[in-house]
């Protein structure tokens, strides 16, 4: 979705930077989501002897820790944890969140390599979706000269670049 950005202004027209503060944000805010997801499932397998209550108190507590903003005042069930119920992929594949939040963290760095202009970025990206599945994740990873999510500093790196992003178009509105 990031190499369409040089186009979204054809769709967007004077709102384009509301679209890209809105596509980025999105994109980010995705990310502690899914792994609190997978922590989830996790835990749920390590003890499957584990009632209702403690799934919901089990969830409710990891929820505060990787998004603790998430306030459900006067919503009982939500503030006891029940959010994870609606989240078909712990019911239907399980284990497959990790997956999306592993892919999220690949597209930001091909982001930020957009961001600088990298000539190879797309080259680098279609020779990854040729290899689709060919090899091991880590290997696809670097085949695309990008950084191992579970690499240290990884993370951090890819996201300086885009708290950096937000600070500018911060700073261009004051």
């Amino acid at each position: 979705e990031f190499f369409t950005w040089p186009w979204m202004k054809d769709f967007f027209e004077e709102d384009t930077d509301k679209y890209y503060f809105s596509h980025l944000g999105g994109s980010v805010k995705f990310i502690p989501y899914g792994v609190l997801v997978d922590h989830f499932q996790h835990e749920v397998y390590e003890h499957p002897e584990w009632t209702h209550e403690q799934r919901m108190d089990c969830f409710r507590r990891l929820e505060k820790e990787y998004l603790p903003h998430k306030d459900y005042e006067g919503i009982d069930v939500l503030e006891r944890g029940g959010w994870w119920m609606r989240q078909l992929h712990i019911f239907m594949n399980p284990f497959y969140y990790i997956d999306y939040t592993l892919a999220q963290v690949c597209a930001l760095q091909f982001w930020k390599r957009l961001q600088d202009q990298d000539p190879k970025a797309f080259e680098d990206y279609k020779a990854i979706c040729e290899l689709g599945g060919t090899l091991p994740f880590k290997e696809i990873v670097r085949k695309a000269n990008l950084k191992v999510p579970f690499e240290d500093g990884c993370l951090d790196e890819t996201m300086d670049s885009v708290s950096e992003w937000f600070k500018d178009r911060n700073n261009a509105d004051n």
